[in-house]
């Protein structure tokens, strides 16, 4: 019995043990599934003991428990039914999950929406059948035998459903039904295949909150109407008002065309608390603007405060063309090495000269008994005659009848869903006068020390006294002028302390203004949500005394709920909704969804001397709440995160408002160097003109120079770079600040001229053989019989990743295959991959000097199967780091992860830890390794700096190796030396902007001339 059979007959319920290959047992319950064996074999399993199967299967729940979706029992784990749900086919097949629901959903429905008897009930339909079920957790059974995994949106749907059910008859109102059908047509639009019947024609929506539109009346007062912000002019939603019973308990609904929209009760509050108070005197219209929430209860309607002086407004997303940065043209599929298939021949002959000269020559090459010819730039196979001709007939026959064309139908191509932002105001050119101002400061910059836990660095000194120079010059300028000194880039290499430094110029800050009688406006920071519990603790250890009033983390799990406004969405759920045209959106039809301002309360979040730690994903969920605060500073931590212009975060970046914000990366430059303009933008508005200009000015001059002078092009316009950013953006390394630093050698087995710190070392090169080259050779064989008949652009991508996981190991694709009970069987099967092979061949010669060694890796199938073998093979306990950002939402989640690189610290010699360059980007210290392995290599240069820096930091005490091994192929360049290529060509821009770029999918798409 081979794997599938044996995860077929687990998930079927049967409890067989076949070859020793049994897995974990599963059961659901309503929550989500349970992995678990006997205790005494889950303590076994635990020490390296059990079949290989249970060991991936440990391996993959422990992976899953990092990233905070699984939690530990006694004897296995406990996953949560959305978790499951979630989970890829990949990882659902190594834990023995059931399969997909293969079928549909029949519905049932009767009564009407408006009483208590209005029922609606589904049956499962596989092959026309229809089928009762039941659910527990993410499972779907027909039989107590028969089971399958539901999708996050097919259990959305059979959850709101059972909750429906379970009301009791007093609250099936109109209001409950309806929601039950709103969310059921929220699953069908998700990909749920759910007949609605006549309700599919009815959208049903839940407004986000009550606000409220101001006219003004002849006499000077206003009238008052509530609005659903959804764009419904007052008028209309007048002649609709009189549907809702206002004195009901469980709300109503208003029909509106089409559009049935759901009122909780709160919402009819918000109603009446407008209808009470519609009329605003003339002489109390200037109070009433300045302070809406004493004449309006503002718990229950969304009131204005007011944007920054460069927001004009809000309104849909324009893109912004960024334009490629130069990608050459690489030969990934060795198209110009081999000959196409005579398939290739209708893309090569266009016109009947074209047929008429082919004709002759490929005639004239048979005579010469050749078996290829080149025609038009491309080589071509003509060794099958038969095929040729055929092919040959086929472009004749086209070529001689006649043309017709179709007229573009409407509705051919689907609409793309429009976003809202924040509209912004371009900034036009003006770095000298900007360079002017921060040049006026001659004050004190000097920091009260004995307010300080502890003293800095010298190199910190003198950032915080360029912070400081800033801040203070900022303080006093004029805060509705867009073009005041307002910002900086703190650009300085990882490690160098950009958190301490930042809290510092924030303690200094708020002590200026309370010296000087200011406002001691909340402090904002923005940080990927691995690194908020890092800044809790920074605060800790930097001040004798906490300046802040408090701390909130504004993050689910933490406080985000208590500041929340009850009932409300996210603010990023309601924009696309909002808008029929491209004209700006009028600020009334805006919901806020955090509590803000003076009418706040107690819930108000913007309160004086606040530290606030947020997301990007809260910044972007909440950005017109955040954006209409008036903060102190705004600090933004790993800012290559707002480096794209056409994200809404980044728009939400641009448009918050405060006397000073910090730009913090050591990372400046990940995909082009719009991402530098685009963060000195965030920073200083201004400094670098608008994207047009920068372009015209920094860009195509590096774009239309030759390619003999492209680098010396590059240099000059660098340095001219710099000089325009002058002050606005500091930068300095590790090796220039700190003393004691050891040596680090990038050792690359690419074969190259040594540059600097970069060697190649022909010990991490080897060439595929076997059956990887066969593996690598079909897979370029098919791509190319494809080019031949068909566009591969939107293919390409897809045939590069198999290269790529081919490159690693020949039948990575067929993990079952490769698990492995011993070390020598798992020597046997990694030396099936020339890469692995080197792999091994560098950690045998990392045991024998007792180092220890992180193998960084992107492919998860691949981290496993690597914990797995070497485990075997070396007798450890390997620990995987893999969790993303998006995972880690507790401080236990980081402890454990911290945990593990103490216990990996730990060990007296040789160690290895699998991490993911992903995970390692920020925030994690692990000087007890002095070797780094990039066994598949991030297309971003810059994040693989970040990874490996993570050994080359304060503490390292040896010399530090980072291993580059590469993959070559007997004939022509493989994926390995494509990449590298690619990758360097990015850092050759590090001269320009302190940092080097990253690959984007566009610029890998060029390089193919695609």
């Amino acid at each position: 019995m081979g794997l599938f059979d044996l995860l077929r007959s687990m998930v079927s319920g049967e409890k067989e043990d076949v070859s020793g290959q049994a897995g974990f047992d599963l059961r659901a319950d309503s929550t989500g599934v349970l992995f678990f064996v006997e205790l005494e074999k889950f303590a076994a399993l635990k020490q390296g003991e059990g079949s290989a199967l249970q060991k991936m299967q440990l391996i993959a729940l422990r992976m899953l428990e990092e990233q905070g979706l699984a939690k530990p029992m006694a004897n296995g784990y406990h996953i949560g039914a959305e978790s499951v749900a979630g989970l890829d086919d990949e990882q659902a097949k190594v834990l023995g999950l059931p399969q997909r629901y293969p079928g549909e959903f029949d519905t049932d429905i009767s009564g009407r929406t408006g009483n208590s008897g209005f029922r609606v009930n589904l049956s499962a339909v596989i092959e026309g059948q229809h089928s009762p079920f039941i659910r527990k957790g993410p499972f779907l059974y027909l039989t107590s035998a028969e089971k399958y995994r539901l999708t996050p949106s097919e259990l959305f749907a059979l959850t709101a459903l059972e909750h429906h059910k379970q009301l009791p008859p007093e609250n099936k109102g109109e209001g409950a039904n309806l929601r039950l059908m709103a969310e059921l047509q929220t699953a069908q639009r998700n990909g749920v295949k759910l007949d609605l019947g006549h309700f599919e024609k009815l959208d049903v929506v839940v407004p986000e909150g009550i606000g409220v539109v101001a006219t003004r009346m002849p006499d000077g007062s206003l009238f008052l109407s509530p609005s659903l912000g959804d764009g419904t002019p007052p008028e209309e939603l007048g002649r609709r008002w009189d549907q809702l019973d206002f004195n009901s308990d469980t709300g109503g609904a208003l029909r509106i065309g089409k559009r049935v929209v759901l009122m909780e009760p709160e919402k009819i509050e918000a109603v009446k608390e407008v209808f009470g108070n519609r009329r605003i005197p003339a002489d109390k219209v200037k109070e009433f603007i300045e302070t809406p929430g004493a004449f309006l209860d503002a718990s229950l309607v969304n009131l204005e405060l007011g944007f920054s002086v460069r927001v004009e407004g809000v309104g849909k997303l324009q893109h912004m063309e960024f334009g490629d940065l130069d990608a050459k043209k690489q030969d990934w599929f060795a198209l110009d090495k081999l000959p196409a298939p005579p398939e290739a021949l209708p893309r090569v002959i266009q016109s009947e000269e074209d047929l008429a000269q082919f004709q002759d020559t490929v005639e004239a090459a048979w005579g010469q008994g050749a078996e290829t010819l080149t025609f038009n730039g491309e080589p071509i196979d003509i060794s099958d005659r038969q095929q040729v001709s055929a092919q040959l007939e086929q472009i004749t026959e086209k070529l001689r009848s006649p043309q017709t064309f179709a007229e573009p139908q409407d509705g051919d191509t689907p609409a793309k869903k429009e976003k809202l932002s924040l509209v912004l105001k371009e900034a036009a050119e003006l770095h000298e006068e900007l360079r002017q101002k921060a040049g006026e400061f001659k004050g004190n910059t000097e920091p009260d020390w004995d307010l300080y836990a502890r003293r800095p660095f010298p190199h910190q000194k003198e950032g915080i006294s360029w912070m400081m120079g800033l801040i203070e010059q900022a303080r006093n300028e004029e805060r509705d002028n867009l073009y005041r000194l307002q910002g900086a880039l703190l650009a300085d290499d990882m490690g160098l302390g950009k958190t301490y430094m930042s809290l510092v110029a924030v303690g200094e800050y708020l002590r200026h203004q309370k010296e000087s009688g200011k406002q001691e406006k909340p402090v904002l920071v923005v940080a990927p949500l691995s690194l908020l519990e890092n800044w809790e603790d920074e605060v800790g250890v930097t001040y004798n005394g906490i300046p802040f009033k408090d701390i909130v983390v504004l993050q689910s799990g933490r406080d985000l709920a208590k500041y929340r406004v009850k009932g409300e969405k996210r603010e990023a759920a309601q924009m696309a909704e909002l808008l029929d045209s491209d004209q700006v959106l009028d600020e009334e039809a805006i919901r806020y969804a955090l509590h803000i301002g003076p009418d706040a309360g107690a819930r108000r979040l913007d309160q004086e001397r606040r530290l606030v730690l947020a997301t990007y994903q809260t910044l972007r969920d909440y950005q017109f709440s955040l954006c209409r605060i008036d903060w102190g500073m705004v600090i933004f931590d790993e800012a290559q995160n707002i480096k794209n212009p056409n994200t809404l975060q980044t728009r939400a970046a641009k448009g918050l408002k405060s006397d000073f914000k910090l730009l913090a990366t050591g990372t400046p430059v990940e995909n082009s160097l719009g991402d530098f303009w685009c963060l000195m933008d965030t920073a200083q508005p201004g400094l670098l003109g608008s994207w047009t200009t920068f372009r015209d000015t920094w860009v195509k001059p590096i774009l239309s120079a030759d390619e003999e002078n492209r680098d010396a092009v590059r240099a000059k316009l660098g340095q001219e770079l710099r000089e325009a950013v002058g002050p606005f953006m500091l930068r300095r390394v590790k090796e220039d600040q700190l003393t004691g630093l050891p040596s680090k050698t990038i050792r690359c087995g690419v074969p190259q001229s040594d540059q600097g710190n970069l060697v190649y070392t022909s010990d991490l090169t080897s060439t595929m053989t076997g059956s990887q080259r066969r593996a690598y050779d079909d897979v370029l064989k098919g791509y190319r019989e494809q080019h031949a008949t068909e566009d591969m652009r939107g293919k390409a991508l897809a045939v590069l990743q198999q290269l790529r996981e081919i490159s690693l190991h020949p039948r990575l694709r067929h993990e079952a295959e490769l698990m492995t009970n011993d070390g020598d069987s798992a020597r046997t099967v990694m030396t099936e991959s020339a890469k692995l092979a080197v792999l091994l061949a560098s950690l045998d010669a990392i045991k024998s000097k007792g180092e220890k060694v992180i193998l960084f890796m992107v492919t998860k199938r691949l981290q496993r199967l690597l914990k797995l073998w070497l485990d075997q093979i070396y007798g450890l306990d390997i620990a995987i780091i893999n969790g993303d950002t998006a995972a880690v939402s507790k401080k236990s989640d980081v402890l454990s992860r911290k945990q593990l690189i103490t216990q990996f610290e730990a060990a007296e010699s040789f160690n290895v830890l699998i991490m993911s360059p992903v995970a390692a980007g920020v925030g994690l210290t692990v000087v007890g390794a002095n070797n780094v392995i990039h066994l598949e290599r991030h297309w971003n240069p810059a994040k693989e700096a970040q990874a490996s820096d993570r050994v080359y930091r304060i503490g390292q005490e040896k010399p530090v190796n980072i291993h580059l091994p590469a993959i070559l192929h007997p004939e022509f360049d493989s994926f390995d030396v494509h990449l590298d290529r690619l990758l360097r060509g990015k850092l050759m821009l590090k001269d320009a902007v302190v940092t080097p770029e990253a690959v984007s999918e566009t610029e890998v798409m060029k390089s193919m001339g695609l």
